[in-house]
């Protein structure tokens, strides 16, 4: 071959390169901003009942919102979370206060009343919002969030049943979106902590 046309050959294979390289790029940065940009895994808007009315996460969301699920007639894990829930929001600052919120959210819908959850979540902190709602509304929020329950007999327990949840505090957006969670075992400073890290 010719001396030139190795010369040639060889900027030929550099252009191509070059293009490829280009292409690659390209690529690397349309893939990082979809990334960036995807849609989150878990959350997003629902409904459900608040004291006997319609209630709507995007119209009364807060700046940062604290979600958890359980039942009112709970005998320790739904008191311990809201106990320790409102010691944490009892530490923080009147700006923090204005931005943070808990929800209550009962998935014990055969027995549990719109007016008895917002009153015990009212118990712990009055800022405190306890949502029932159809087992619709309650399922909807419950699969949004990747959460679960179940009901059992239980002729051993006092109520003659118990239910089986997710024992875990979601930090939503004020569009419903999960930030972080916080499973059990949990403290107050621990809550705190989360709050501060996600407002």
């Amino acid at each position: 071959m010719p001396e030139q046309g190795v010369g040639g050959v060889i900027k030929k294979q550099i252009i191509i390169a070059s293009i490829v390289s280009a292409v690659l790029a390209i690529t690397l940065v349309f893939t990082l901003k979809w990334y960036q940009n995807r849609q989150p895994d878990l959350g997003g808007d629902f409904t459900a009942n608040y004291n006997g009315s319609s209630w709507k996460f995007s119209d009364d969301s807060k700046k940062l919102n604290l979600l958890y699920f359980g039942y009112a007639k709970c005998p320790d894990v739904c008191p311990m979370a809201l106990s320790y829930t409102s010691q944490a929001f009892a530490s923080l600052n009147e700006d923090q206060k204005k931005n943070v919120r808990l929800i209550f959210m009962s998935v014990d819908v055969e027995h549990d009343t719109p007016a008895s959850v917002a009153t015990y979540a009212k118990n712990f902190d009055p800022t405190f919002i306890g949502l029932s709602g159809t087992k619709e509304n309650i399922d909807t929020a419950v699969k949004l969030f990747a959460a679960s329950y179940i009901e059992e007999k239980d002729p051993k327990s006092y109520l003659g049943y118990s239910i089986s949840h997710t024992d875990r505090i979601y930090f939503l957006d004020k569009d419903g979106i999960v930030l972080d969670t916080l499973p059990n075992p949990r403290s107050a400073d621990s809550i705190v902590q989360k709050i501060k890290e996600n407002l």
